[in-house]
C-alpha cells in the first residue's frame, strides 16, 4: 500500500508540474501571437485578453488541487492504514470531483469564447 500511494501520488505530482510548466509555455505564445495579430481590432483584442487571463487562472487553480491531490496521497501512504489513511483518500476523491468540475467550467467557458470570436460562417 505504501509503496503503490507513494508511485500514484508522486506520479500525479509530477503531472500537474508538467501540466503547470505546459500551460505557461502555451499562454506565453498566445500572448506572443496575439501582439502580431492585425487583424483584430481593440475590443476584440481586449475579449481575448480577458478570456486568456481567466483561463489561466482557472487553470492554475486546478493544477494546484491536482498537486494537492498528489501530495495527499503521498502522505496517506507514508501514514499507513487509519483514520488519516481513509481522510486523505477520501479528500482526495472530493478534490478530483472539484478538478473535474472546474474543467467542465473551462470548457464550456472554451466554447462560449470560440463560438463567440469565430466568423459566423463557422458559427453555423
Amino acid at each position: 500500500m505504501l509503496a503503490g500511494s507513494l508511485l500514484v501520488g508522486f506520479t500525479v505530482l509530477l503531472v500537474a508540474v508538467w501540466l503547470e510548466y505546459q500551460d505557461s509555455l502555451a499562454s506565453s505564445a498566445a500572448a506572443h501571437e496575439q501582439r502580431y495579430r492585425r487583424r483584430l481590432d481593440a475590443s476584440d483584442q481586449a475579449i481575448e485578453s480577458r478570456y486568456q487571463k481567466v483561463r489561466r487562472r482557472w487553470r492554475l487553480v486546478i493544477h494546484w488541487l491536482l498537486a494537492v491531490c498528489g501530495a495527499l496521497m503521498i502522505a496517506a501512504g507514508w501514514a499507513g492504514p487509519g483514520r488519516f489513511w481513509i481522510a486523505a483518500w477520501t479528500a482526495v476523491t472530493l478534490l478530483l470531483l472539484c478538478i473535474m468540475m472546474l474543467a467542465l467550467g473551462d470548457a464550456i467557458r472554451t466554447r462560449h469564447h470560440r463560438t463567440r470570436t469565430l466568423p459566423d460562417e463557422f458559427n453555423r
